[in-house]
C-alpha cells in the first residue's frame, strides 16, 4: 500500500475525531490540524520530508508546532536545520482484515465501553473497578483509526493490551471496516505485528524546543 496524502488524511481525520480537535485541512502541500493544546498548537503532516515540509518549517519560529512525515528519523534530521528536535520514531501501521481471536478480557478483568469525542472507548477494569487498560477506535467511512492504547504499569505483561486491541477490532469488524490504521510506538509495534498488522512506514516528528 502506498502512503499518500489521502491515506494520511484518513489517519489524521480519525486522530482528530478521537482527540476532539478540528479536522485536518489541506495546507502548503500537506495537511494541518489546529490542535490548540498548550503543548501542541498545531501539527503539519506531509507525505515526505521534501520541499513542502522544509518550506513550512522555514516559517515556524515558535515551539509546540509539530512537523510529521512517514520517513525515518535520519531523513527528517537531514531535511531540517539543527534548531529542530527530532523525537523518538513511531510507525504507521495498517491492517485490512479482522483479527480472528476471542475478545474476552483476561480472568479478573471486565470490559466497559463508552463514547468519547468521536471515538468508541473501551476500558478494561480490574477487580476493584479501576482502569487497568484503555484504548479508542474511530470508525469513519470504512476506516478504523486506533488511538491511545495504554496499559497501567502495574497491569502490564498480562495480555491486556492484546485483549483491548482484539475488542476494539471487533467494533471495527461490526462496522464493516476495510482499512485499519494506527501509529505505534517502538514498544507497541511488536504487539501489533503479533496481531497481524504491518508497518507501512516509519513516522517521524520534529518540533522546536520550548525556550
Amino acid at each position: 500500500m502506498i502512503v499518500d496524502l489521502s491515506l494520511l488524511e484518513r489517519w489524521l481525520t480519525g486522530w482528530s475525531l478521537a482527540r476532539g480537535v478540528p479536522l485536518p485541512r489541506h495546507h502548503g502541500g500537506g495537511l494541518a490540524v489546529d490542535v490548540g493544546w498548550p503543548d501542541q498548537w498545531r501539527r503539519h503532516v506531509f507525505v515526505d520530508a521534501g520541499e513542502a515540509l522544509q518550506e513550512c518549517a522555514s516559517h515556524i519560529h515558535e515551539p509546540f508546532v509539530y512537523l510529521k512525515a512517514p520517513v525515518d528519523p535520519d531523513h527528517m534530521r537531514r531535511a531540517l536545520p539543527a534548531r529542530w528536535t527530532i523525537e523518538t520514531p513511531h510507525y504507521l501501521m495498517y491492517r485490512s482484515t479482522p483479527i480472528s481471536a476471542s475478545a474476552a478480557p483476561p480472568a479478573g478483568y471486565t470490559a466497559n465501553m463508552e463514547e468519547e469525542n468521536g471515538a468508541s472507548l473501551i476500558r478494561l477494569l480490574d477487580a476493584a473497578g479501576q482502569t487497568a487498560a484503555i484504548g479508542r477506535v474511530v470508525l469513519n467511512h470504512g476506516t478504523a483509526v486506533f488511538d491511545r492504547i495504554e496499559t497501567v504499569e502495574s497491569h502490564r505483561r498480562k495480555g491486556l493490551a492484546r485483549a483491548l486491541m482484539i475488542a476494539l477490532d471487533a467494533l471495527a469488524e461490526q462496522a464493516a471496516t476495510t482499512e485499519r490504521l494506527l501509529v505505534a510506538t517502538e514498544a507497541g509495534r511488536a504487539l501489533y505485528l503479533s496481531l497481524g498488522w504491518r508497518v507501512l512506514a516509519p513516522y517521524s516528528t520534529a518540533v522546536l524546543a520550548a525556550p
